[in-house]
């Protein structure tokens, strides 16, 4: 067995690599080519290689009249829908359910349509999360972001505690820690910026100051810092609009789950099937989904969406259920689009090159931990 230091970094892309001095020149280096989908997903097959089929969750919300936690609201629900139409009381709405729901983020869900959907996916850092996985070595000490404050200096005060448990311990031994502020930066200030840059500054920093405070104990040990997803900017936004032309879902006919850049539909009413493919058919900056790639990428479950669609790199639907308004910056775009991969780098040679996978990273960190 070997250690390990393990730092995870939410949404870093390999392209903005070579802005970072030290982490660039780590022995191993590879794109990270995540699934398609969220962090929900991209990072729990990290740390379990498993696919969303082998999982049973895709994305962290999915259509579920029989089971939603809201069900017996239904009616009481249908009641507010005129609150959907001043977004600050809605945002009030969501607030209070989300404190005392048993989900964690209701987002921006209508009121009408919580009722008809279950939080059903939760990421391998989330404290719910109950399938096997690397997380469960208990001889790994781990600093996971929802144990800290949030705030601009969140991850710089992981860091100090991580430094922290190194200096005073003779032996380390394994650790993983996850940075998160980059992608909350990356989402409201875009990749580029002058916030985002210094964000990068100060993440190949405490890299430097980890890598090197871990190994001064741990000399045969190896060091992995890996990213769940890439990051680009939003440049234009699509509207989808089911309702208008279907009328309003419901748990006979259709239901929908519209995010930043996958729109999922499940059919109840097959007659309804070719008439609303054909009408997203017929949205520019929409791509569909076929069954070729639902089981490339291990989606093929319907109950992720019988019909499942995504926009290209630089396009966000608007408004969905991420939200209102666009983001500055978005992942969850086809993994064929480079600025959508993260990275995989390893204090080791070669352990990594060219292009790589969660499984390929999941397979090695596995190694480390079973030797």
């Amino acid at each position: 067995m070997r250690p390990t230091l393990t730092i995870f970094i939410d949404g870093l892309p390999f392209d903005q690599l070579e802005q970072m001095p030290f982490a660039r020149e780590m022995a191993s280096r590879a794109r990270l080519v995540p699934s398609l989908g969220y962090s929900v997903n991209c990072q729990t097959e990290l740390f379990t290689g498993q696919t969303p089929d082998e999982l049973g969750f895709w994305c962290e919300w999915s259509a579920e009249p029989e089971t939603s936690p809201f069900r017996a609201f239904r009616p009481l629900f249908k009641l507010l829908q005129p609150l959907d139409r001043f977004y600050p009381a809605k945002r009030l709405f969501h607030k209070v359910v989300d404190k005392f729901s048993p989900v964690s983020y209701t987002k921006n869900i209508p009121i009408p349509y919580l009722a008809d959907f279950d939080e059903t996916g939760f990421s391998v850092f989330d404290p719910r999360f109950s399938l096997p996985s690397l997380l469960d070595d208990p001889n790994l000490t781990k600093f996971l972001h929802h144990e800290f404050p949030p705030g601009r200096d969140r991850d710089r005060k992981m860091t100090e505690a991580v430094l922290g448990h190194i200096k005073n311990a003779d032996a380390p031994g394994s650790i993983l820690l996850t940075l998160v502020e980059i992608d909350h930066c990356s989402h409201w200030e875009g990749v580029g910026s002058a916030p985002y840059m210094e964000q990068l500054v100060e993440n190949d920093a405490f890299i430097r100051e980890l890598t090197t405070a871990w190994l001064a104990k741990e000399p045969e040990g190896v060091v992995f810092v890996v990213s769940d997803h890439g990051m680009t900017n939003i440049e234009r936004t699509i509207e989808i609009d089911l309702e208008r032309q279907f009328g309003k879902p419901s748990r006979n006919r259709y239901l929908y789950f519209s995010e930043a850049t996958i729109f999922r539909i499940w059919i109840r009413d097959e007659s309804l099937r070719l008439p609303i493919q054909d009408y997203l058919a017929a949205i520019a900056d929409l791509e569909f989904l076929d069954e070729d790639e639902r089981a490339d990428l291990g989606l093929t479950n319907r109950h992720f969406g019988d019909l499942i669609y995504h926009t290209p790199i630089g396009v966000q639907i608007v408004p969905s259920y991420w939200g209102p308004k666009p983001s500055v910056g978005m992942h969850g775009h086809h993994p064929r689009f480079p600025g959508q991969h993260g990275i995989c780098l390893a204090s080791d040679a070669g352990l990594f090159e060219g292009e790589v996978k969660a499984a390929d990273f999941h397979r090695v960190l596995a190694a480390c931990s079973e030797a």
